[in-house]
C-alpha cells in the first residue's frame, strides 16, 4: 500500500493523523490498526500514538528513535539524570531505563521500547540542554553538569549527614567533571527554590571535596 509506504517515514504517529492519512471512518481505523499491531507493522508508543516499524527497522533508526520518544512524548523535556551520567561514564551502575525531566507532572511510560521515568522540575531550573538529531528525529538532552544537578536534585533524600559513604552510595565517577563543568553546575545551584539551597549546597561541596579522591 503507497500510503503505509508514506507512513513509514514519519517517526510519531497520533490517532488523529493516521485518520487523516487514511481518510477511514471511526470503525474502519480501528480495525485496521488493530490488524497492524497484531501482525507487527504497527508499534503503539501510548495510548492514541504509533510507530510503524518500518520506521524503526531503517538503519540506526532504532538506536536512536527511544531518545527521540523520550522527549516527544510529554512535552517540553529532556533526557537528564542516570541516562545521560552513564552516556558520559559518570555511572558505574548499568542503566536500562530512560530518565527524562518535564516541567509536566511526575509519570511513567512503559511500552516495546523501553521504560521512561520522567521528573518534575520547575519551570527555573528547566535549563541545560542542546539539541541532537538523527535524521528526521530531534531531541533534547541535559549537559553533564545539568545531568549530575538534575541526578542530585532528585536525590537529596540520600543525604542526611553529608558524609563520604552517603556519596558512595550513588556511585558516581566524579573524576570526569572538569573545571567547567563545576562553574556550569554552580549556575543552577543558584537557581535553586530558597527551601533546598541548604541541602544542594552541602551536598554540592561534598562531591567537590571527593571528586579527585
Amino acid at each position: 500500500m503507497e500510503t503505509i509506504t508514506q507512513l513509514e517515514k514519519v517517526p510519531y504517529l497520533s490517532k488523529t493523523a493516521l485518520a487523516n492519512y487514511l481518510g477511514k471512518n471511526p470503525n474502519t481505523l480501528r480495525n485496521w490498526l488493530s490488524y497492524w499491531e497484531k501482525e507487527g507493522s504497527l508499534v503503539r508508543i501510548k495510548r492514541g500514538f504509533y510507530v510503524f516499524q518500518g520506521y524503526l527497522d531503517k538503519k540506526d533508526n532504532a538506536l536512536y528513535y527511544p531518545r527521540f520518544l523520550a522527549t516527544k512524548m510529554i512535552e517540553p523535556s529532556y533526557l537528564s539524570m542516570e541516562f545521560v551520567l552513564q552516556d558520559y561514564q559518570m555511572l558505574t551502575d548499568v542503566v536500562y531505563n530512560y530518565s527524562v525531566v518535564t516541567t509536566k507532572k511526575t509519570n511513567s511510560i512503559t511500552n516495546q521500547l523501553g521504560t521512561f521515568n520522567y521528573q518534575s522540575i520547575s519551570d527555573e531550573l528547566f535549563s541545560g540542554f542542546s539539541t541532537e538529531s538523527y535524521g528526521a528525529m530531534n531531541w533534547f538532552i541535559a549537559s553533564k553538569a545539568k545531568a549530575l544537578f538534575d541526578y542530585m536534585y532528585f536525590n537529596q533524600n540520600k543525604f542526611s549527614e553529608f558524609t563520604k559513604s552517603e556519596l558512595q552510595s550513588l556511585r558516581l565517577n566524579l573524576k570526569i567533571m572538569k573545571a567547567s563543568d563545576w562553574t556550569e553546575y554552580e549556575k543552577y545551584l543558584k537557581k535553586t527554590p530558597p527551601k533546598m539551597q541548604k541541602k544542594m549546597k552541602g551536598i554540592y561541596k561534598l562531591m567537590k571535596k571527593y571528586a579527585n579522591q
